[in-house]
């Protein structure tokens, strides 16, 4: 949206500019659970600890270490049933744990987010459960500084219109505000990458950064 206002007290004009880039997310987010039951509890947490070192071992051949890999969440509870005229048994334990992971887009040589996110899934097997799929920016400031220059260009641009127009000089900055807008939706493309091992295609699409700015000049 364009807004722009003359002043004539003042001889100023005020203009919105936008600047918008759109980019391929290059990291991946992703909860991973790792659950079993079995019908003792010592027993479903040794399925767990199976499981999950057979997982994070994986996902640490692919460099994914540090603070790209976290365990979030721990727990067990018991699974019961009911039946007429014995009421609630308990017929077995299930364990979890919960990693956070996070999968960085390290070159063209290197394996995609997907093929690691599916070879950590294929790890676990049946006992993995995948979740919270985010995909972000390793570097968002650079996006948001780029943004930045456009939306000054864009309302720069508007100001000088609005100054021939009225048949006066842009002069200088009086005010600067960047306007909040709120999330931006990602704009799907036709750009994909395949798991590895799954017949399961991973959208990452173009992801845009924004940003919003209201300047106010003096015109001489």
């Amino acid at each position: 949206m364009t807004v722009a206002t003359t002043d004539h007290a003042e001889r100023s004009v005020t203009v919105r500019g936008s600047g918008i880039v759109s980019a391929v997310p290059d990291l991946v987010r992703a909860t991973v659970t790792v659950t079993a039951t079995r019908a003792a509890v010592a027993e479903a947490f040794e399925a767990v600890a199976r499981s999950t070192t057979a997982v994070t071992d994986t996902l640490r051949g692919y460099g994914v270490s540090g603070p790209d890999l976290a365990t979030t969440g721990l727990s067990v509870h018991s699974e019961t049933t009911w039946t007429e005229g014995r009421g609630s048994e308990v017929t077995g334990y299930t364990a979890a744990t919960t990693l956070q992971i996070t999968v960085r887009e390290a070159g063209a040589s290197a394996s995609s987010p997907a093929q690691v996110v599916a070879a950590c899934v294929g790890a676990g097997g049946d006992a993995i459960r995948l979740g919270g799929l985010e995909f972000d920016f390793s570097d968002p400031a650079a996006l948001t500084a780029t943004a930045r220059d456009r939306a000054w260009a864009d309302a720069l641009a508007k100001a000088e219109q609005y100054a021939s127009l009225s048949r006066r000089v842009l002069g200088e900055v009086l005010d600067v505000s960047e306007v909040d807008i709120g999330d931006v939706s990602p704009r799907p493309v036709a750009k994909a990458f395949a798991a590895a091992d799954s017949p399961i295609a991973v959208e990452r699409g173009e992801k845009p950064t924004r940003v919003d700015v209201r300047v106010r000049w003096r015109l001489a």
